[in-house]
């Protein structure tokens, strides 16, 4: 295993950094790995040291939001049905608008984000947190959670059209509308 000094590690954010600017721009299949070390100002060859390939890089650059979601599903499995529910819907709120750049770069790899080993704790937190927000397991119920999830997610993408208390507005009325029951 490399040796990790305040040099690589720098290196390392600088890339992930420069990878998660590249992908909002343009999305992460129009961005080579070229691109990041260019961007990053280190060659291919030092991106591929530090990471396996293209799919660790967006990894790296998911890996916050991805914390962050595992968080949310560990508390919620904690608790009962209606409280899981409850907590998972603000806590979504709170990680969609917070997270708003990796909704971004999310949404270029959905279509392929199953076939990436690299990302799939995030994949398999992201459905029991809509079982979670479902509230139950009525089929409808969680086909109305995905609806409102991909909804909201998409919502999130345009950050320059609300501020963040108008989105965290609209995805608390929107969330509560859907998945409540009377």
């Amino acid at each position: 295993m490399a040796v990790t000094t305040p040099a690589r590690e720098r290196t390392r954010r600088e890339i992930v950094r420069q990878a998660m600017a590249l992908f909002q721009a343009g999305g992460y299949n129009a961005t080579s790995l070229q691109d990041i070390a260019t961007a990053a100002g280190c060659s291919k060859a030092t991106v591929l040291y530090h990471f396996s390939g293209k799919p660790a890089v967006l990894a790296a650059v998911l890996e916050p939001a991805a914390a962050d979601l595992a968080e949310l599903v560990a508390a919620a499995a904690e608790l009962p049905r209606a409280e899981a529910q409850d907590l998972t819907i603000q806590r979504f709120i709170d990680l969609a608008v917070e997270h708003r750049g990796v909704v971004d770069v999310l949404q270029d790899v959905i279509p392929v984000i199953e076939q990436m080993p690299e990302v799939a704790p995030l994949v398999a937190d992201g459905l029991r947190m809509t079982e979670y927000m479902a509230g139950s397991d009525d089929p409808l119920e969680l086909d109305l959670a995905k609806f409102a999830i991909n909804g909201l997610l998409g919502e999130c993408r345009h950050s320059d059209e609300r501020t963040d208390d108008d989105l965290r507005r609209l995805c608390d009325i929107a969330l509560r509308r859907l998945l409540r029951r009377a």
